[in-house]
């Protein structure tokens, strides 16, 4: 490290553009650098659909939504479980962590 220190103090200009060309591979490198603001990420999330025609609002939310959520509603990973019931129709989002992967949500041991 003295080494460095003596030679740049006898060859001023040598230590100068030393530093010039550190800054400017740093500048080089800063607007080359590959960051994203909104990285196209799958968001883990499934979607369940059921139909029973002919059923009021409050049969398919008693009926299908609600037994269909406790269902899940035990799978590990879980972030979130929204609903509607509508008349005759049922849809559910179930959402999963993103730290969770693929392979320990399908159940698989591959």
């Amino acid at each position: 490290m003295h080494a460095l220190a003596k030679l740049c103090i006898k060859r001023p200009v040598f230590a100068t553009m030393l530093m010039l060309s550190f800054l400017v591979a740093g500048i080089f490198t800063y607007f080359s650098l590959g960051v994203d603001r909104m990285p196209n990420v799958d968001a883990p999330m499934v979607m369940v659909t059921t139909i029973n025609p002919g059923a009021s609002p409050e049969e398919v939310e008693t009926e299908i939504t609600k037994k269909i959520e406790d269902a899940v509603n035990s799978i590990s990973g879980l972030d979130e479980i929204g609903s509607t019931s509508s008349e005759g129709m049922s849809l559910i989002r179930i959402e999963f962590d993103i730290e969770k992967s693929a392979l320990s949500r399908s159940g698989s041991t591959e």
